[in-house]
This record gives C-alpha cells, sequence and structure tokens, in this order.
C-alpha cells in the first residue's frame, strides 16, 4: 500500500477532477454476502491489466462492478469468459451532474414547507427504504440501504403530523445521489425536487461533487435532474456488470 502525504492527496484529487464522474469510483466494498467493485479506468487495456491482478476479483461469489465505462465493457465480458464466470449487464445509466450551486434551478423560497420536516434517515428506517427500491427486498439490498444511511449523507421529509418518511434522498457509496422516491400517494407536491435541491446545496458547499445515475429509458427521473440544473455527462454511460449468480437471501 502507498501512502500518500497531504500534499500528494492534494495533487491526486486535482487530477481525478479533470475526470470527474469516471473518476470518483475507485472502491471495493463488501455488502451482505456479495462484493462491489466500483472500478476506473481510461482504456480497456488498463482494465484488462487490472482484472487480471491476482487476488483482485474474487471469482467464487457474486460480484458486482459498478459503473464500468461502456466503452471498456469488451475486456470485463473478456474477462468473464476467460475464467468460464457467468455474466449479465444488469443496466446501463447516464450521468447527470452539478457543479455549482447558482445552477440550481429551483427557489426553496418559491415552496411552501410549512408543517413538513425535514431529517437524515435513520439506521431505523432503513427497511421501509429497502422495501421501495428497484434492487431492494432482501438481506443483501437491505445491508447496502443500511451501510448508506450510516456512513454517508441522506434526507427525508416528514408531514406534519407524521412519524414516517414519504419521500427520501441517499447518497451511494461512490457519492452519488441516489434512491430518490416518494410514497405514490404523496407524490406531486414537489418533495423530489426539494430534496435533491436541499441535499445538493449542502454537498456542494461542503466541497462533495453533486452527480447521479439515471437508468437509460428513465424518463421521468432525466426530466426532474435535467429541469433541476443537472448536466448530462455525454462522453461516460455506466454498466453495472453481474459475475456469477447472486444468491438471494430473504
Amino acid at each position: 500500500m502507498i501512502i500518500l502525504t497531504t500534499e500528494e492527496l492534494k495533487q491526486a484529487e486535482s487530477v481525478l477532477k479533470q475526470f470527474f464522474p469516471e473518476s470518483i469510483k475507485g472502491t471495493k466494498d463488501r455488502e451482505g454476502d456479495f462484493n462491489i467493485y466500483s472500478i476506473y479506468s481510461k482504456s480497456k487495456d488498463s482494465l484488462r491489466k487490472f482484472l487480471d491482478t491476482p487476488g483482485v476479483i474474487n471469482k467464487d461469489s457474486f460480484t458486482l462492478l459498478a459503473g464500468v465505462d461502456i466503452r471498456h465493457l469488451e475486456a470485463v465480458q473478456e474477462f468473464a469468459d476467460q475464467h468460464g464466470l457467468p455474466w449479465k449487464a444488469q443496466v446501463v445509466m447516464n450521468v447527470l451532474m452539478l457543479e455549482e450551486a447558482n445552477q440550481l434551478q429551483f427557489k426553496q423560497s418559491d415552496f411552501s414547507s410549512a408543517g413538513l420536516r425535514f431529517s437524515p434517515l435513520s439506521a431505523a428506517q432503513a427497511h421501509l427504504v429497502n422495501s421501495t427500491w428497484k434492487y431492494g427486498g432482501d438481506s443483501n439490498s437491505y445491508n447496502s440501504v443500511l451501510n448508506y444511511i450510516s456512513h454517508n449523507p441522506s434526507l427525508c421529509v416528514i408531514e406534519e403530523g407524521g412519524t414516517e418518511p414519504v419521500s427520501w434522498l441517499l447518497v451511494y457509496q461512490h457519492a452519488a445521489l441516489g434512491l430518490l422516491y416518494t410514497l405514490p400517494q404523496h407524490r406531486r407536491k414537489g418533495y423530489a425536487k426539494l430534496l435533491v435541491s436541499i441535499l445538493a446545496k449542502s454537498l456542494l458547499e461542503r466541497g462533495h461533487p453533486v452527480y447521479c445515475f439515471v437508468e437509460e429509458g428513465n424518463d421521468t427521473s432525466y426530466k426532474l435532474f435535467t429541469s433541476l440544473g443537472f448536466q448530462h455527462s455525454q462522453g461516460y454511460r455506466a454498466v453495472w456488470f453481474e459475475l456469477n449468480k447472486r444468491d438471494d437471501k430473504k
């Protein structure tokens, strides 16, 4: 392991920002009974070398490669075929970014928040979030949600007289906004835009990057984020790539 000095860390941050948002990823997490790898690579060749490094990828369990540049997808497919691993391209995502707070196209002053309470999500609310998540519903996804809530910023809306959230927004392990959801009976009240605006502004003020992944074909989410001033990163499309079959545990 190479330990960087404070000055070297600042230099590395400056370089990585030039390749944002692809470079925001570079982590390995274990959530539940599977591994998530978030990998940044500038070329197929460098990705091939990384994947072939002994001990990097656990070939014996379900593994999710998150945010693989679609231009380099062939390298991952070749790796899986070479080792006889079943694989599936789970989803393709567009990347939307907000670089400055003044780009936000939403004024909180124009929104009546009387009677509403805003707070971070608690660990006790992980079950609710997991039950509504498109990729949730089992113990593995619950562990992921719990991890996001416990270690990353989050925000929810609780209506007057209520005790449970009716709308919420989280931040993934790779710093992207995600899991935005409003209960069906509370939609069309502007809660989603309000949450995105508040949390995005807070993150930018703290020097954090603000971006999100929107699944191709999800026009509703795409329109919501672009209406708020998020810009589509045209040169990068991200793929979530599965290795081995997932053992879902309820």
